[in-house]
């Protein structure tokens, strides 16, 4: 008896699932991210991370009024294969900048990922984030009440990493604030 041949597994375009979505085959709403080519199923957010989201996006509104858009589980184009939606995303440009695109690594200021227990998930999107060369990613993690932030994206991977615990302090990309890690928090 042959051992079988080794299967290769073909990998969905972003333009792909979108016309996929737009067939009716996906559902608009149904909560899944292409990461790299692969349609995975997000789990439903509890009420601590939809909370955390929520404040999250506001005070990102409200510091960079004016400057940028701050988009809430929104399609970001990161390459050929992935179009994940991060929690939060600041981006630049104004009402109508995205009708007919969604914004992609360059349009972006910011990315962030609040984790209940989707961290090993939201760690694995940082290698998708660094090769669309979205600036600044951070990592919220609710649970061990700590924000990793990752910096300067080079060749899919970020070279800067940095864990901040409460009682640290962090700068929000172009801007000149401080806030408190511990004042992120649930």
């Amino acid at each position: 008896m042959t051992a079988p041949a080794q299967q290769s597994i073909r990998r969905l375009t972003a333009d792909e699932a979108l016309r996929m979505v737009a067939a009716g085959i996906v559902g608009e709403d149904e909560p899944v991210e292409l990461l790299d080519g692969v349609l995975i199923e997000m789990s439903p957010q509890g009420p601590v991370h939809s909370e955390a989201t929520a404040n999250l996006a506001d005070r990102l509104r409200v510091a960079y009024v004016g400057r940028a858009r701050v988009r809430e589980e929104k399609p970001l184009s990161a390459g050929t294969h992935s179009l994940p939606e991060p929690d939060v995303a600041v981006v630049r440009g104004q009402t109508g900048s995205y009708a007919t695109r969604h914004p992609t690594g360059a349009d972006t200021i910011l990315i962030v990922e609040l984790a209940w227990t989707s961290q090993e998930e939201d760690r694995r999107k940082a290698a998708i984030y660094a090769a669309a060369n979205v600036p600044a990613y951070w990592l919220l993690d609710l649970r061990a009440r700590k924000l990793e932030l990752r910096t300067a994206p080079e060749g899919g991977s970020y070279r800067t990493v940095q864990v901040l615990g409460e009682g640290d302090s962090v700068s929000p990309p172009e801007l000149a604030d401080r806030w408190s890690v511990r004042d992120l928090l649930p």
